[in-house]
């Protein structure tokens, strides 16, 4: 929060200023305290420049991490709503078209960079940059098929897997910026402790050539000075580690407790904007758990309600057990208490309860088995990644062969990475199918509701923003033999 000029209220502090004990000792020592006096005033407009610098940093982008996301995802909502491009919104709604959004975000971010110091920041800023890209991408892919005819539903479900994820991810990319921002504060703590050993350096060296009284004057000032300088510094390293809390004691000379008065007033404005960003990821993950209730495949649901009912009436009653267990199972894995990550032994749970569903249906053509290494089983990953693979290796493979076939799932590990063996023995597909598939999985084309690549669009998009480009799918397929998933995920983002 910046204050007005004319509201700031002069600081009155007890004491000796430092310009006056300088002074005292500028006119014994003349030339060398001048130079000290120099080197401290340098000093300290360096340290504030610094800190006033970060702040305004940490203000102005979170400018964006306050209405960026909810002003992208609503324009965005009513565009799909009411059949209208891009181009239309501001005259038919009253709305800012999402590109300006978008540019005025990479313009922002751009300025940031210039001013940016922390390494880790400066890469964090690249990334939203990047997922920027991204979004103006999925932004047309939106207002150029919003007036086909069959498109609502299709957009309404580009809005939710891509608009809405990556607007949350720019917002993370937000978040990650001001927490490294926050830690450059360590290298500003480092600096004021070399300057000030620097100056009890010169105080020394220059005393020990004068009169005992002269050194003796000298050290009582240089302590004067280092004391509340080394409380500050021992403050900003529990900043540094996230205690904002921390205060800072204001003693010393008047200019030093209006340094850290300062520095009080300005952790307890970072403070502010962590709890807030905490909170609004309460918020966030919250708004997840209800986009993936809204996930779930009514027709599936009725499906098994069906099968239920069917199984009741022949008076099966351990296979009515069965598979009400199954379906139990199967929901509560899928929410999973609001997580976005579960473990390896949960997924497999879950996809193990979705076969048995399905097994009921499709007794006569389907068998399966599930195999996890040793050690995998507590592995993150992301929830539900398993389930749109396993679901279109049985509708579009297996249902499709005369027969029926097998599903087979290995989990195991390499030295680095995760990897994860989806094996159907369905009908396959041809090498122009499977080219094409590789080509909407990868982004580079389209993915269409209800064609093979979708749910796998989908798995692989959300593997890319989760775990980076070094996470993805490998596809092998042979026309009346089957098909194979690979999925890998460097095993260091799953502890």
């Amino acid at each position: 929060m910046n204050m007005k000029k004319n509201d700031r209220q002069p600081f009155q502090k007890k004491g000796m200023p430092l310009r006056r004990r300088l002074f005292l000792v500028f006119s014994i020592m003349i030339i060398p305290f001048f130079i000290l006096i120099f080197y401290l005033l340098y000093s300290i407009n360096e340290i504030s420049s610094s800190y006033d610098t970060i702040v305004k940093n940490i203000t102005e982008i979170n400018e964006y991490n306050l209405v960026f996301k909810e002003d992208i995802d609503s324009v965005m909502y009513m565009m799909v709503a009411h059949s209208l491009s891009k181009y239309e919104v501001k005259n038919e709604l009253g709305m800012t078209n999402p590109d300006e959004m978008i540019r005025d975000a990479e313009e922002a971010f751009e300025k940031l960079r210039a001013t940016t110091v922390s390494p880790s920041a400066l890469e964090v800023l690249k990334g939203a940059t990047r997922l920027l890209i991204t979004l103006h991408k999925r932004v047309n892919d939106i207002s150029s098929t919003v007036r086909e005819t069959g498109s609502y539903d299709e957009n309404m479900e580009r809005l939710d897997m891509d608009i809405r994820v990556l607007t949350e991810m720019i917002q993370d990319r937000i978040s990650q910026y001001i927490y490294f921002e926050s830690q450059s504060m360590e290298s500003i703590r480092q600096q004021m402790d070399e300057n000030t050993v620097l100056l009890t350096r010169f105080s020394v060296m220059t005393t020990a050539a004068l009169f005992i009284l002269l050194f003796v004057l000298s050290s009582v000032f240089s302590r004067s000075i280092t004391k509340p300088l080394t409380g500050l510094v021992e403050s900003a390293e529990q900043i540094g580690r996230g205690y904002f809390d921390v205060k800072a004691k204001s003693e010393g000379s008047p200019e030093v407790q209006i340094l850290a008065d300062s520095f009080n007033s300005m952790a307890g404005q970072i403070g502010e904007l962590v709890e807030r960003n905490k909170q609004e990821q309460i918020n966030l993950r919250n708004l997840e758990l209800k986009l993936l209730q809204a996930q779930i495949n009514p027709h599936f649901l009725y499906n098994t309600l069906d099968n239920i009912v069917w199984l009741a009436e022949d008076d099966r009653k351990e296979d009515v057990e069965g598979i009400a267990a199954a379906l139990s199972t199967f929901f509560r894995t899928s929410l999973s208490g609001g997580r976005d990550v579960i473990s390896i032994r949960e997924e497999v749970l879950h996809i193990r309860s979705y076969l048995e569903i399905q097994q009921f249906r499709y007794r006569d053509i389907l068998t399966y088995s599930i195999e996890t290494e040793e050690g995998c089983g507590d592995y993150q990953i992301l929830k539900m990644t398993l389930q749109p693979i396993v679901e279109n290796a049985l509708y579009h493979g297996i249902k499709n062969k005369r027969g029926g076939g097998s599903i087979s799932i290995n989990i195991g590990r390499t030295e680095d990475r995760l990897v994860i063996k989806i094996r159907d023995t369905g009908i396959g597909m041809t090498p122009d199918q499977l080219t094409e598939l590789i080509r909407r999985v990868d982004g580079n084309l389209p993915p269409e509701k209800g064609n093979e690549g979708f749910g796998l669009s989908n798995v692989a998009e959300r593997l890319r923003l989760s775990y980076g480009e070094s996470a993805g799918m490998i596809f092998h397929s042979e026309y009346g033999e089957g098909t194979e998933v690979v999925v890998q995920i460097p095993v260091k983002y799953l502890t």
